[in-house]
């Protein structure tokens, strides 16, 4: 855990950046299983889309853990609306496994390339937080997803 260095964010603000690393990937493994029971009838759109949501809660969280580090991330911002676009042309067929594999390829492109722009991310957040003092940690309970049509 580590005290943000300057940056957009406050000086009192504290990140435990690996958690929030983690918790994007956990909800990513969610999101990807939501497809595959949608595709099965076992979820709905709905169910989807609240991965989604919950995906960009930690996304931004995790943006702005960063940026709180003076990492640049202009890079990953594009992602979660294009994630959003092949999600809704996803949902927007009927479920099936055809479906599905018409467009899991591009939403794991787009995944793996958020796990690739974090992990060149990585060396300058070790440096950063290098010269930080260790604290509190903080939860990115607050962080709001920019909304938009999702079925």
């Amino acid at each position: 855990m580590a005290r943000a260095g300057p940056g957009p964010l406050s000086p009192g603000f504290y990140v435990d950046v690996p958690m929030i690393v983690h918790n994007l990937i956990r909800d990513m493994q969610a999101l990807e299983t939501a497809l595959h029971r949608w595709a099965r009838a076992q979820a709905t759109p709905a169910d989807v889309s609240n991965c989604y949501v919950q995906w960009g809660i930690e996304f931004n969280a995790v943006i702005h853990a960063f940026e709180g580090y003076d990492i640049h991330t202009v890079d990953l911002r594009a992602i979660p609306t294009q994630l959003r676009s092949a999600l809704e042309e996803c949902l927007g067929e009927h479920p099936s496994r055809d479906t599905l594999d018409r467009y899991m390829p591009e939403i794991r492109r787009l995944l793996a390339q958020v796990l690739r722009g974090l992990r060149a991310k990585h060396p300058a957040w070790r440096n950063a937080a290098s010269r930080s003092p260790t604290t509190a940690s903080y939860s990115p309970g607050g962080h709001r997803f920019p909304a938009g049509p999702f079925p």
